[in-house]
């Protein structure tokens, strides 16, 4: 059965100037994100990233960063406890299924190898400076875009010789710059809080996906989904 277009009612929203409910809040500082979210007592975590791309830990030295001021756990494979894989069969979607901490495979630079736990965020911050971690197997991680087990990989670009030119330069400038990993120009942290009274969990996220999110810590906990409460007021 079709209908004539002329008898359809446009929908009120399409061509008209609508103020964004979120609007002013967000621009007068108002709206409140995920960290801004504090509690009692709350204590902060402070990843340790993996520094190579490719190989196993060997060895993680704790021993100056747990005796700085306000440092009250530094976790480890070791100690973090049990976290579950995501399984396969699973409908939660989730970039990487394996929990954090779980082995000593490192499979990407970045990757989380220790956890600081202290009074501040500042404190957090410097005690994990001080962890260190060693390294053993490392290898050039594969960046490769397209893999095939019976094809040689075929590059379709050409390099020149940048030592070459280098040492012939006129002109040299030697030097190492780097910069922290963000992502475009958010308004909003990059953080999670989190409480749990000894049986529920809510979680102060950045999420757009609630309910998935909820579903991937249910099962990565342990716990049943009605234990995990996922709560994002603000998107910025």
């Amino acid at each position: 059965m079709s209908e004539d277009a002329s008898s359809v009612t446009p929908l009120p929203v399409v061509g008209n100037q609508y103020a964004r409910v979120d609007g002013p809040l967000k621009v007068s500082g108002a709206a409140r994100y995920s960290s801004d979210h504090s509690f009692p007592g709350m204590l902060y975590a402070v990843p340790v990233c993996a520094t190579i791309g490719n190989g196993h830990i060997d060895a993680i030295d704790t021993r100056t960063a747990a005796a700085m001021p306000g440092v009250r756990k530094i976790y480890t494979r070791e100690n973090i406890g049990t976290l579950y894989r995501i399984p396969k069969s699973s409908k939660a979607i989730i970039d990487e299924r394996r929990p954090p901490l779980e082995d000593d495979v490192i499979r990407y630079y970045g990757q989380y190898v220790a956890l600081v736990v202290a009074d501040t965020f500042e404190q957090a911050t410097a005690a994990a400076d001080k962890v260190k971690v060693t390294y053993k197997g490392q290898q050039a991680p594969n960046v490769a875009v397209k893999l095939s087990a019976d094809e040689k990989p075929k590059a379709d670009t050409e390099r020149g010789n940048p030592e070459a030119a280098f040492a012939s330069a006129a002109v040299k400038v030697d030097q190492t710059y780097s910069t922290p990993p963000e992502t475009h120009n958010p308004i909003e942290l990059h953080a999670s809080v989190a409480t749990w009274d000894g049986t529920r969990f809510t979680l102060y996220e950045t999420t757009q996906a609630i309910v998935n999110f909820k579903g991937v810590m249910a099962q990565m906990l342990g716990v049943p989904s009605e234990n995990v409460r996922v709560v994002t007021e603000f998107l910025g």
